[in-house]
């Protein structure tokens, strides 16, 4: 009898929010067709986000051979030596982080994460908005072309280049 693997394959969760690309321009619609047999790709759907983690909105699946699929999170609660002693000590034997691949094909919506001890709070009086407790810490690598804006401009630039447009200095506010 041959032993388990020592890598399982994911079945990962896929969010198709309206910013997504279509279809198979996707990589994300393109690497969940090529890790999951039971994916069906439709060329007119937006595919966003291929979510990896144990986040209870979009969930992945571990694949054990000859064996049902299990939720990671209840793989993961029956092997925490799986993921070393210092996650184990840390973060309670749980996946302490969601690793995402995006396919953008618009502007996506401006993002605030609050830090760990907020973000408990915020679960703790808000779990039917705030689905989880962890902080959202993160990190981008471009596997595709990709351009990016991150942050904003002191207020003394906006107001140096906003005194110079009629347009916009001539709303009322």
């Amino acid at each position: 009898m041959a032993s388990d693997p020592t890598v399982f394959l994911l079945k990962c969760g896929v969010q198709q929010y309206a910013w997504g690309k279509i279809g198979s321009d996707s990589e994300v619609a393109k690497l969940s067709k090529n890790s999951n047999p039971d994916f069906n790709l439709k060329e007119d759907a937006p595919y966003a986000e291929l979510w990896m983690g144990t986040h209870p909105n979009c969930p992945s699946y571990v694949d054990i051979p000859g064996k049902e699929e299990i939720k990671l999170e209840d793989w993961i609660k029956d092997h925490r030596d799986k993921l070393g002693s210092e996650v184990n000590t840390y973060f309670d034997g749980k996946l302490p982080f969601l690793f995402k691949v995006l396919s953008v094909k618009t502007s996506l919506s401006i993002q605030a994460h609050p830090n760990k001890v907020h973000a408990e709070q915020l679960h703790a009086t808000r779990p039917d908005v705030y689905k989880d407790p962890n902080h959202k810490p993160e990190m981008a690598i471009a596997l595709t072309p990709f351009q990016g804006l991150c942050g904003f401009r002191m207020i003394k630039e906006i107001a140096h280049y906003v005194q110079g447009n009629t347009k916009i200095t001539s709303c009322s506010f």
